[in-house]
C-alpha cells in the first residue's frame, strides 16, 4: 500500500513539475501573432492586463475549451486558465472585439520529459541586475529576442545567433521590474517571465 501511494505522490509531482504557466500581455491593439501561443495540454495561460481599461478573455467560435474571465478592470489584474484538451482555442476580448484584441492557443500532447528537457529555455538568474544568461537547446539556431514591459513597449530587441549553447545579454539599462522575454525561432515562440531589479 505504501509502495502504491509513494508511486502515486512521484507521478503526481512529476506531473506538476512538466506544467507550465504562460504570460501575455492584455490590452487593446494586442493580436496575433503576438497573442498567439502553442502550449502543451495541461499548461496554463495568464493574462495581465497592462491598461486600465475593462477587458474579457474569452473564447471564440470554433474554440475547442470554454473559457472567459469575465469583464476585468485595473492595470495589473490577472486571468488564468489551463487548458486540458488538444486543439485550438481562438480567443478576443469582448469588448474590444477580435479586430482590436484576439489570438490563439493551439494545445498539443505533452512532451516525454526527454523532449521537455531538450526543449526548455532557462533565464538565469531571475530576477537579474545586469547580465543575464540564457540556455537554450543546440536546435534552435537563429532567432530574435524581445523585452517586452508590461505595457507592451519593447525595451529590448536583439537578434539571436545560436552558436552555443548561452547567450549572454546586458540588461543593465533597463529600469527595474516584471518583463517578458520572447524568443522567436521560425514559428515557434517562447515566452517566460524575467525581474530586473
Amino acid at each position: 500500500m505504501k509502495t502504491k501511494l509513494l508511486m502515486l505522490v512521484s507521478l503526481i509531482t512529476i506531473g506538476l513539475q512538466a506544467q507550465t504557466t504562460h504570460d501575455l500581455i492584455w490590452e487593446r491593439g494586442f493580436v496575433s501573432p503576438q497573442a498567439d501561443l502553442t502550449i502543451d495540454v495541461g499548461d496554463t495561460v495568464r493574462w495581465t492586463w497592462t491598461d486600465d481599461l475593462p477587458h474579457t478573455v474569452e473564447n471564440n467560435t470554433g474554440s475547442t475549451e470554454t473559457f472567459d474571465s469575465g469583464i476585468l478592470t485595473g492595470l495589473g489584474q490577472t486571468y488564468s486558465y489551463t487548458f486540458t484538451v488538444e486543439g485550438t482555442n481562438p480567443y478576443f476580448c469582448g469588448i474590444h472585439g477580435a479586430n482590436n484584441m484576439s489570438g490563439v492557443i493551439t494545445v498539443q500532447q505533452g512532451l516525454s520529459v526527454v523532449e521537455f528537457e531538450n526543449m526548455s529555455i532557462k533565464l538565469t538568474p531571475n530576477p537579474v541586475h545586469s547580465n543575464l544568461s540564457i540556455k537554450l537547446p543546440q536546435h534552435l539556431t537563429n532567432g530574435n529576442l524581445k523585452v517586452v514591459d508590461l505595457t507592451g513597449k519593447i525595451v529590448l530587441n536583439s537578434t539571436i545567433i545560436n552558436s552555443g549553447n548561452t547567450i549572454d545579454i546586458n540588461v543593465s539599462d533597463i529600469k527595474s521590474g516584471m518583463y517578458l522575454v520572447r524568443l522567436e525561432f521560425n514559428e515557434n515562440t517562447i515566452t517566460k517571465r524575467l525581474i530586473i531589479q
